[in-house]
């Protein structure tokens, strides 16, 4: 199985996919795991030869992951040689399945990897979305706005893109407060569909990687700043309404 975490950056996928490297999905060489900083003091789990891919994707239409207004997945053309190097990843750790994969970028971009993934699960991890544009203001000094829009964009290619995709969803916020119980459910949900050869950590082993210290960025209650659609979108990533209902507009 091809596991493909999915999720706004700054929501918890992180942590997300060390836990199923945990449970024995390969990840990469010890040189994948990418940098390490004060806002990601467990790693990024990111795998640099598919940041910097999905960095070039974006880059052929003018676009970033914090600017994807002139993003458009109906006319974009994967070049030639990124193409193949996408082909010779998924090629590449195919030989370890069942395998995770992680870059937020996929929430956008997934429909230009799908060719090349054979029977991937989406594992979608949600986070609340004044919590995730607070911790960006707090990061990379964007406005409340425009992080709120930047969660919107991508939860909707997280809903558009996964409609003939298993998934599973993961609470950020469940993650942190009760790890174990949410480990133990991503593992028999993974089970469930098939996942083999995947075995729980100890709680220890659970409990010694989440911190809960790192959960910042908590809104203080009185920043009700989503809008309606925002919030029908964010019901639909927590799984309290069914992806097949027509976007919001």
């Amino acid at each position: 199985m091809q596991i493909i975490v999915l999720g706004m950056h700054r929501s918890g996928t992180s942590l997300t996919t060390r836990l199923i490297n945990m449970m024995g999905a390969y990840f990469g060489p010890e040189t994948s795991v990418g940098e390490i900083t004060d806002d990601n003091p467990k790693g990024f789990w990111e795998r640099p030869e598919v940041f910097k891919l999905n960095e070039a994707l974006l880059a052929s239409q003018s676009c970033a992951w914090h600017d994807l207004a002139r993003w458009n997945n109906q006319s974009a053309v994967i070049p030639g040689n990124i193409a193949k190097n996408i082909q010779k990843i998924v090629l590449g750790i195919d030989a370890f399945r069942p395998w995770v994969l992680k870059d937020p970028r996929l929430c956008v971009l997934l429909p230009l990897w799908r060719p090349y993934l054979e029977v991937p699960i989406a594992v979608i991890v949600h986070r609340d979305p004044v919590e995730i544009a607070l911790s960006l203001q707090r990061r990379d000094g964007f406005s409340l706005d425009k992080g709120l829009a930047l969660w919107e964009c991508y939860a909707k290619g997280i809903i558009a893109h996964t409609q003939d995709i298993p998934r599973i969803f993961v609470s950020h916020h469940e993650l942190l407060e009760r790890p174990v119980e949410t480990c133990q459910r991503l593992y028999q949900e993974l089970a469930e569909l098939g996942v083999r050869r995947l075995a729980m950590p100890s709680d220890r082993e659970i409990t010694a990687f989440i911190d809960p210290k790192l959960y910042r960025s908590k809104p203080k209650g009185e920043m009700q700043l989503m809008t309606e659609n925002q919030q029908i979108l964010a019901d639909m990533m927590e799984g309290k309404r069914p992806f097949s209902m027509a976007l919001p507009g």
